[in-house]
């Protein structure tokens, strides 16, 4: 029993925007459908347009909770350090020599660890993380390329070479970037993208 068409075009977009697959021809192929009606569909709903949002939406969500996640890190760092501070201040007005030595032995103890725990965590010493890096730039190249296709669409009147153009741009950005690869010059496609 064959399933109905609004449940291929469903699935389809559902494997697409998931990722699992990324071009016309495979979804196709799965789906047993042709190429140039998976690119039909997917410019018909704008399934790139889709992709870019959502992609955009979760490198600007990673950047946050890497900088949440590292707030909250200095701020349990900050409270140690003050529990410190605040009893080598009255260590200071009843001087006792076996205290302070205490005092610099659990300073040395809190630093050791702290640096631990801020590699552990993918922190530098200096509070940036190649992780938080990644996300920001994949957010600021998501920001460019959508400027870049929102001026295209402004700029060139025939939506034909709109989406030749675009599907150029998609195919040239890595998907892990934030983009997909799609499909360039399958048969039936006319380089359809969103």
């Amino acid at each position: 029993m064959s399933r109905a068409p609004s449940e291929i075009r469903k699935e389809a977009r559902r494997l697409f925007l998931s990722g699992t697959m990324d071009t016309n021809s495979e979804i196709a192929s799965l789906l047993k459908v042709k190429p140039h009606t998976i690119g039909k569909w997917r410019k018909e709903e704008g399934w790139d347009e889709m992709w870019r949002k959502a992609e955009r939406h979760h490198a600007e969500g990673n950047a946050r909770a890497i900088y949440s996640r590292a707030v909250r890190t200095n701020q349990t760092h900050l409270k140690l350090w003050d529990v410190l501070l605040t009893q080598l201040a009255e260590t200071l007005t009843h001087p006792d020599p076996a205290k302070v030595k205490m005092l610099d032995t659990h300073a040395s103890i809190i630093e050791r660890g702290q640096k631990g725990q801020r590699l552990g965590r993918g922190l530098n010493l200096e509070g940036e993380t190649e992780e938080k890096i990644r996300a920001e730039a994949n957010a600021a190249t998501r920001k460019l390329i959508d400027l870049f296709i929102d001026i295209v669409k402004e700029c060139v009147p025939d939506e034909e070479t709109q989406d030749r153009i675009g599907q150029r741009i998609l195919a040239a950005v890595p998907r892990q970037a934030g983009v997909g690869a799609a499909d360039e010059g399958e048969p039936g496609d006319n380089g359809s993208a969103g």
